[in-house]
């Protein structure tokens, strides 16, 4: 997983195009294949190919491949472990304009000499073509690497525990609201992140995008790092430590694994913050058990793959240290008892992927 927060970049169903306006994190605008070139002719900016939030890859791939025939811009994907420095000018001695980061999504705008300027949010600049990948194998790596999500279109819709309709409510979703995707149940039913819970929400009252990350400009990269320095001196807390046995200490190392092995010890130990957090709040259960495998709570957990993780006996120490310390007493994000991935729809403490609140 990344080590960089980034705004999201949408790529919608069926035809669409997607651009970048002023002051604006979600870039998208939804058109019909005919209309892609006046939606073109209304902003000057990039376009990207779009990808349908369909199980079936094969029905993805071929609708990537009528929008870049009906428009013109072409979509790449980074091809680095981490960062990628672009530069205002195509040379290795040119000031860095901002990074691209692994799993990031960008459109082309000019190429020459083994130099490709592209546009991904607001960043703008020149990569190398060794470090992207073009054509098929840009299609590939985003339908590998986005994700889906849910925009509610009605007034309000209603998120079940179950996808039927006379399951119990969890809540509301309003208007304009966007839910990560986590499965398709059928035709008629989407399973959703709600909150720290997993619901189920009706497709014909929302509309799915398929999206990828996209870079920083360097002015976005520092007044980030501002901001998280700020927060971050707010957010160090020393509470009592917690008693665990053995068993919890390997539990909580292996959802930390699970939630956020790729994830810098930063992220690795808010997500154990948030376990031990829940475990002191008189919302939850007051064990590690309770917490972890609590219903509609850990995916990881509900899944099985905690259980997997912790047979393997395979889990990095770098999880370890980090559970440690949180049971220590020790959590960088405060009293937050949530988070889920970064994806730029909710506010909270941004840690890598994930967001914190």
């Amino acid at each position: 997983m990344k080590t960089n927060s980034k705004i999201t970049v949408g790529i919608l169903t069926l035809i669409a195009v997607l651009f970048v306006s002023a002051g604006s994190s979600l870039m998208h605008v939804e058109a019909s294949a005919s209309s892609a070139k006046t939606c073109l002719d209304c902003y000057n900016s990039g376009v990207a190919a779009l990808l349908d939030p369909t199980n079936c890859e094969t029905e993805k791939t071929a609708r990537l491949v009528t929008a870049k025939e009906e428009i013109s811009y072409e979509l790449v994907m980074s091809n680095v472990t981490n960062t990628l420095n672009v530069r205002e000018e195509p040379t290795t001695e040119a000031q860095i304009a901002g990074k691209l980061y692994r799993d990031c999504g960008a459109v082309v705008l000019e190429r020459q000499d083994g130099w490709t300027k592209i546009k991904s949010g607001n960043l703008i600049g020149w990569a190398k073509d060794e470090y992207l990948f073009f054509g098929e194998e840009a299609e590939k790596e985003a339908l590998r690497v986005g994700y889906s999500i849910a925009v509610v279109e009605s007034d309000a819709i209603r998120v079940r525990a179950e996808a039927n309709t006379d399951a119990k409510s969890l809540g509301f979703a309003a208007k304009g609201e966007s839910l990560i995707v986590i499965s398709e149940v059928d035709e008629a039913w989407l399973c959703v992140e709600y909150g720290e819970e997993i619901g189920y929400i009706l497709r014909e009252h929302v509309s799915e995008e398929f999206l990828v990350d996209q870079g920083e400009s360097m002015d976005e990269i520092t007044e980030r790092k501002m901001k998280e320095e700020a927060d971050k001196k707010k957010l160090v807390k020393y509470y009592g430590s917690m008693s665990a046995s053995e068993y919890e200490l390997l539990l909580l190392s292996a959802l930390i694994y699970c939630e956020a092995g790729g994830e810098s010890y930063e992220g690795k130990l808010a997500v154990g913050a948030v376990v031990c957090n829940r475990v002191r709040s008189a919302s939850y259960q007051d064990t590690l058990q309770g917490v972890i495998y609590a219903s509609g709570q850990f995916t990881p957990a509900m899944s099985g793959k905690v259980d997997r993780v912790m047979a393997s006996g395979k889990i990095p120490q770098s999880c370890v240290d980090a559970a440690v310390e949180a049971l220590g007493g020790y959590t960088n994000v405060g009293d937050c008892l949530y988070f889920r991935r970064n994806n730029g729809t909710r506010e909270g403490i941004v840690i890598g992927n994930h967001v914190f609140y």
